[in-house]
């Protein structure tokens, strides 16, 4: 984790309470793609750690059928400003018309890992 120059809990960067941080979960139909769009937003800095947990199973409504579906869930951490340029990335390369972007506001954290976070994005 990133060092802290100002010896004080997350120096002058981003503290727990600032809304600025997001989580945004997406799906994606396979570990191959969750790993592409993973790369992707990690290499443009969209991203600055990106979680995959395979072994989902979503079920929905799609075009008026009960469809289900296995797929692999991505947790991406992320900064709050970035959030459009990130759902433009995925949408770019996801195989769904429609995939799953949702954001999550992050209310709170371990100080030294928003550092890190901060740290990454740079």
């Amino acid at each position: 984790m990133a060092a802290n120059p100002q010896g004080k809990p997350g120096g002058d960067r981003l503290q727990p309470e600032n809304p600025g941080w997001c989580l945004i979960l997406c799906t994606a139909p396979d570990d191959a793609c969750a790993r592409d769009i993973a790369r992707r937003l990690l290499a443009g800095k969209l991203a600055a750690c990106v979680t995959l947990l395979p072994g989902a199973t979503s079920l929905y409504f799609w075009q008026g059928a009960l469809e289900q579906q296995a797929e692999v869930q991505l947790l991406i951490k992320s900064h709050a400003p970035l959030q459009q340029a990130v759902f433009a990335q995925i949408k770019a390369h996801h195989p769904y018309q429609t995939p799953e972007l949702l954001v999550l506001p992050v209310i709170g954290g371990d100080p030294d890992y928003l550092s890190w976070l901060n740290d990454a994005l740079r």
